[in-house]
């Protein structure tokens, strides 16, 4: 992506973002594949103890936008993760079949969403 496309995607994200903050719109959950790679890195792998070889190494984040277009800035570098930006692969919006947010707080569901990864032998970053 070019810096022109880039600034003229930002732009649209802005003013998606600024209409759902109107409307007040639930903030939403995602999940990005993140390359095995990663698991080089020591920070990583010491927040990652007890990650079983094989499973998914994943960024948690939530977000006012589209997944879709969450997905999009991190990979543009747009208010972006380093673990996303560079090592993300794919939206994996399957991974969260299952997660129960109910009773939680809006401010409590991203975290919540990781430990539960974590708990399933994941490889997990979330800020």
């Amino acid at each position: 992506m070019d810096d022109e496309e880039r600034d003229r995607k930002i732009l649209q994200w802005q003013k998606k973002a600024r209409a759902a903050a109107r409307k007040r719109q639930r903030r939403r959950l995602y999940v990005i594949t993140l390359d095995p790679e990663v698991l080089w890195l020591k920070e990583f792998r010491q927040e990652n103890l007890s990650y079983i070889e094989g499973m998914p190494c994943v960024y948690v984040g939530m977000t006012i936008h589209d997944p879709g277009d969450r997905f999009e800035q991190h990979k543009a570098g747009y208010r972006s993760s380093k673990y996303p930006r560079k090592y993300g692969v794919e939206l994996a919006l399957e991974l969260i079949d299952g997660f129960d947010d109910k009773g939680l707080k809006n401010n409590e569901r991203e975290a919540a969403l990781a430990d539960w990864l974590r708990e399933q032998g994941c490889a997990v970053w979330q800020n």
